[in-house]
């Protein structure tokens, strides 16, 4: 057994464990054996794992934001380990980063180009407007988004969501609303798709808006 797959095993039997907490033992069998095809653990996979889990048991979609944030912990506590795997095997000290995908540098871009658009008063205020907005919104629960990190010119941990990703915009334009208004938020937020899009696939920015 490779360690990828060793990495699915491990993966899928923790993921199992948080199921069970609101399946019947059998239902969560059905399900890990379903997940043990998937030939390596990627964020796009344990979307598909928590997606096939409320589709097939309507009544997890009251849990689904808890089911949610054990799977990614889980997502995530298996990329640590990967990581200090490949460093054990390589004798590298330092971490090696998980790269990001176009979508997620996409958001980041986009999120950039509104800063520069804005006054650093109206910055400051819809920057911290948003990341009070974020932190209280239930979508991004067990997330932890750091929104006032772009006011530094940091780029915050987001999830490799394209539906978180989609909420944060909307919440953006929100938050654009109340500093400059309608009018003026609609301008910025089209000069922001369109600068992004000189830099990625526009397919990949219009999953953000």
């Amino acid at each position: 057994m490779n360690t990828d797959t060793q990495s699915v095993d491990q993966t899928v039997s923790t993921m199992a464990e948080v199921l069970a907490k609101y399946l019947h033992p059998e239902e969560v069998r059905l399900l890990k054996t379903q997940w043990l095809r998937y030939p390596a653990v990627s964020v796009k996979m344990m979307q598909q794992c928590v997606l096939d889990a409320t589709r097939r048991y309507p009544e997890l979609q009251t849990h689904k934001s808890e089911i949610r944030k054990g799977f990614w912990d889980t997502l995530q506590a298996s990329n640590e380990q990967i990581v200090e795997t490949d460093s054990q095997q390589e004798t590298i000290d330092t971490p090696v980063p998980l790269p990001l995908s176009e979508l997620v540098l996409a958001f980041y871009t986009v999120m950039e180009t509104l800063r520069s658009q804005l006054t650093t008063i109206d910055s400051r205020n819809f920057f911290l407007t948003m990341h009070q907005t974020v932190s209280q919104e239930r979508t991004f629960k067990g997330h932890s988004i750091n929104i006032k990190s772009f006011l530094d010119g940091d780029r915050p941990a987001v999830p490799d969501n394209e539906y978180l990703l989609n909420n944060l915009i909307q919440l953006a334009y929100v938050c654009l609303c109340d500093v400059a208004g309608p009018v003026e938020a609609d301008e910025i937020l089209f000069q922001a798709a369109q600068t992004t899009k000189q830099s990625y696939p526009k397919a990949v920015v219009e999953k953000l808006f």
